[in-house]
């Protein structure tokens, strides 16, 4: 049996910088040079699934979203 992960997905060309998702700063960077986010990992484990999908709610931007995979 696979182990599942949520993949997380961020569309920077939708990012603006709002930076509510440093909430999760093992997962999301703000590059401050171009004021717009950037993963630090795709994956993450998915005991954290609702984390993430709270975070994706909360981007004004809509930039951020997530789904489970089979690793």
């Amino acid at each position: 049996m696979a182990n599942e992960k949520v993949e997380v997905i961020l569309d920077t060309h939708k990012c603006q910088g709002y930076g509510l998702c440093l909430g999760a700063d093992d997962v999301f960077d703000l590059d401050s040079s171009v004021n717009i986010a950037r993963l630090k990992t795709r994956f993450v484990d998915v005991s954290r699934l609702g984390e993430i999908e709270q975070i994706a709610r909360d981007c004004p931007a809509n930039a951020i979203s997530c789904r489970v995979v089979q690793e």
